[in-house]
């Protein structure tokens, strides 16, 4: 393997091992000392394996094939070490080793991928430090702790690559600023969020800590009977924005906190917010609820955070499509939302624009603009097609579990687009070959194909660079 991929995927594994102390500490506080012993285990599992692997390379800059690479491995690796605590504590109590371990790396997956599914039936019982553990794999996955490595380590020239290929505008030109500015924002959110709710009377700060987490990344949710403490005009209004600035680029959330309004609202988050304001007036109509209802439902999926208190299963089955399409979509580049993204299919619209002006091109500058979108056209139809492809595909291996097409459309959806709603196939009875479909559904929907592909093709991706086949 690359040398400069096992260096940086080591010092990512230390940075997982350090973010474990902090449900260890949790622990601690609140005398939970039967359950450190496996996050002791994890803990030392990451660091153990990141100082190892740091200290057989030197950390170097990461070429497109490598970044890809080492984004690949570390939602393998991390889930795959993450499982320990769910092996040790057993909350889905399986009766065999297989289904145990399957069970673990299916919720440990899940968290990375901030996909949200889960196998335990009642998590708000799980204690304290656990709960904490969960949502700190949410946020190593969701607010990038791959990419936060890989643009700390990155030589100024190197950026914009990685940037295209990790789907990520280039913010700034000082890589320790942009590392230190993407944690300090999203921590704000936390924190302000988590004092807010406690002001309303949501007392216990793990539990609303946690859920703020949940909410913001968009990984694990309570159960509709848990939720029914939020279910108030003012909490779910605060949810519905906690929701919203997970889904945008971090371009929304740095000019919301540096205060400059009039940068807010680009192209992108115009849309994002068009689709969801138009799928709202149309599952309004369509299904019986209200329209607060529709709304709220309607962000939580378009943004693939996939909070739910309705029975989905109820719904029509233009609504249920409704609904595949908005998590299809998902929320805009570089954010927490999984989905093809809302920037894709806006070079596309712009792109066959583009095509339809190049015939009456008369200049050579505007022939050379026409040439420069078109190479925008690729990244774009190829990501929709393989996404579209994959579900399919693996919806039609789902439905053989016994559910209609339609159900299992939706189930393979919400895992592709890692927002994890179901509609009731999803769950521990499971076979484990389902269960395995779609784990690597999730773990798909979070690295996407094209990086896959960049990994697994034969030849070099330098001598694709320049046709653009591979950025996003």
């Amino acid at each position: 393997m690359n040398q400069r991929i096992i260096a940086n995927l080591g010092f990512l594994l230390q940075t997982a091992g350090l973010l474990t102390i902090i449900p260890i500490i949790t622990g601690f506080i609140y005398n939970e000392t039967a359950q450190l012993i496996p996050l002791f285990l994890t803990t030392t599992a990451f660091l153990s394996c990141g100082f190892f692997l740091n200290a057989l390379c030197e950390r170097k800059d990461l070429n497109v094939k490598s970044a890809n690479t080492l984004l690949l491995l570390a939602f393998i690796i991390l889930p795959l070490i993450g499982t320990i605590p769910y092996l040790y504590l057993n909350p889905f109590t399986s009766t065999t080793p297989i289904e145990r371990f399957v069970n673990s790396c299916f919720e440990s997956v899940s968290g990375f991928t901030t996909t949200g599914f889960s196998f335990i039936s009642n998590p708000e019982l799980l204690p304290k430090c656990i709960l904490v553990y969960r949502s700190l794999t949410e946020i190593m996955g969701g607010v990038g702790v791959v990419f936060l490595i890989l643009a700390f380590f990155q030589s100024k020239r190197a950026l914009p690559r990685l940037g295209g290929v990790l789907g990520i505008e280039n913010l700034g030109k000082n890589l320790k600023r942009m590392f230190f500015m993407v944690l300090s924002v999203y921590g704000i959110y936390i924190v302000t969020f988590t004092a807010i709710f406690c002001l309303l009377g949501y007392t216990n700060v793990v539990s609303t800590s946690t859920f703020i987490i949940d909410t913001l990344t968009g990984g694990f949710s309570p159960t509709p009977i848990a939720f029914e403490q939020y279910l108030f005009v003012i909490p779910q209004i605060l949810i519905i924005l906690l929701m919203f600035l997970g889904s945008v680029n971090f371009s929304f959330n740095y000019y919301l906190m540096s205060r400059k309004i009039k940068k807010l609202f680009s192209p992108e988050i115009m849309v994002f917010i068009g689709i969801m304001a138009t799928a709202s007036i149309v599952l309004f109509f369509v299904t019986d609820i209200g329209f607060f209802d529709s709304l709220f439902h309607v962000v939580s999926l378009a943004s693939t955070q996939g909070i739910y208190y309705l029975n989905i299963a109820t719904f029509s089955t233009n609504a249920v499509l409704l609904l595949i399409v908005l998590m299809a979509i998902g929320g805009c580049a570089f954010s927490m939302a999984g989905g093809i993204k809302v920037s894709r299919l806006l070079s596309l619209g712009t792109t066959l624009g583009q095509l339809i002006k190049r015939p009456f091109a008369k200049t050579p500058r505007q022939k050379r603009t026409v040439n420069t979108e078109l190479a925008v056209l690729f990244p774009a139809v190829g990501s929709i097609l393989f996404f579209a492809g994959v579900l399919v595909i693996f919806s039609l291996g789902f439905s053989t579990v016994g559910v209609s097409f339609e159900q299992a459309f939706f189930e393979v959806g919400s895992a592709l687009s890692t927002t994890g709603v179901t509609m009731g196939a999803v769950s521990v009875a499971m076979p484990l070959g389902y269960k395995g479909l779609i784990i690597a559904a999730m773990v798909i929907g979070k690295v996407e194909i094209l990086t896959i592909l960049v990994v697994l093709v034969p030849f070099s991706v330098k001598k694709l660079r320049g046709s653009r086949i591979f950025s996003r």
